[in-house]
C-alpha cells in the first residue's frame, strides 16, 4: 500500500504542475487557430470548452485518488470512488466529442496558409531549450505542427483522450466488481492525464509564440 501511495503522489505532483503552470492554455487553447476567420472563432470556442472538460475530469480523478489515499484507514468507499470515476469519464468523453467536432469543422474549412507557413518555419527544438520544456514532448508536437498538419495534431489529441477514457472505464469496471484496479492501471491513469495535458499545452505555447 505504501508503494502504491508513493506512485500516486508522484503522479499527482506531475498533473498538479501541469495544471498550475499551463493554466487556461492546457489543451491547445490558442487565440488564432489555423483556419479562416469565421471557422477560427468556432474552433477556438470548442477548444476552450474541451479544455474545461478535461480540467474538470482531472479534478474528479484527484478526488478519486483521494478516496484511494484514505482507504488505508477504513477501507475503500466504493460508492464514492465510483462516483468520481464516472464523472471523470463523462468529462473526458465530452472533451473527446468536442474534438471530433473540431476535426470535422476544420476538415471542411481548410487551412489559413499564412499560419500554416509560420508553423512550418517555427524552431521547435530551440523553443523547447530556451523555455526549459521537455524536448521529447516538443518533438512529438513538431511531428504534426512542423509539417503544418494541425488536423493530424487534433486527431492525435483525440486518440490520447480515447486512451484516457478507456483507462477510466477499466477502473470503473473493477469498482463495479467491488475491487480497486492494480497499481499499474492507476499509475497509467496519472501518466495519461499528464501526457495529454502537456501535449496540448506545448502546441498552445507554439501558437501563442507565432
Amino acid at each position: 500500500m505504501k508503494k502504491r501511495m508513493i506512485k500516486l503522489v508522484m503522479g499527482m505532483v506531475l498533473i498538479g504542475i501541469s495544471i498550475v503552470c499551463l493554466n487556461a492554455v492546457i489543451v491547445g487553447n490558442d487565440p488564432y487557430s489555423p483556419f479562416p476567420a469565421k471557422t477560427s472563432v468556432q474552433v477556438g470556442d470548442m477548444i476552450t470548452d474541451s479544455a474545461s472538460e478535461l480540467l474538470q475530469s482531472a479534478s474528479e480523478a484527484f478526488l478519486f485518488l483521494n478516496e484511494v489515499e484514505i482507504a488505508g484507514k477504513n477501507g475503500l468507499n466504493i460508492g464514492a470512488a465510483l462516483q468520481r470515476v464516472d464523472l471523470a469519464a463523462a468529462k473526458v468523453e465530452q472533451a473527446l466529442n468536442l474534438f471530433k467536432d473540431i476535426i470535422a469543422v476544420g476538415s471542411e474549412a481548410g487551412y489559413e496558409k499564412n499560419r500554416i507557413g509560420k508553423l512550418r518555419d517555427f524552431s521547435y527544438e530551440q523553443f523547447a531549450r530556451d523555455n526549459g520544456l521537455s524536448e521529447e514532448t516538443m518533438k512529438d508536437v513538431s511531428t504534426y505542427l512542423g509539417r503544418g498538419n494541425v488536423l493530424g495534431f487534433y486527431r492525435r489529441h483525440s486518440r490520447n483522450l480515447q486512451t484516457l477514457l478507456n483507462t477510466l472505464q477499466i477502473i470503473k469496471t473493477d469498482l463495479l466488481a467491488g475491487k480497486l484496479s492494480e497499481n499499474q492501471v492507476l499509475w497509467s491513469l496519472l501518466q495519461q492525464y499528464n501526457n495529454t495535458m502537456m501535449f496540448g499545452n506545448y502546441a498552445s505555447l507554439v501558437f501563442y509564440k507565432i
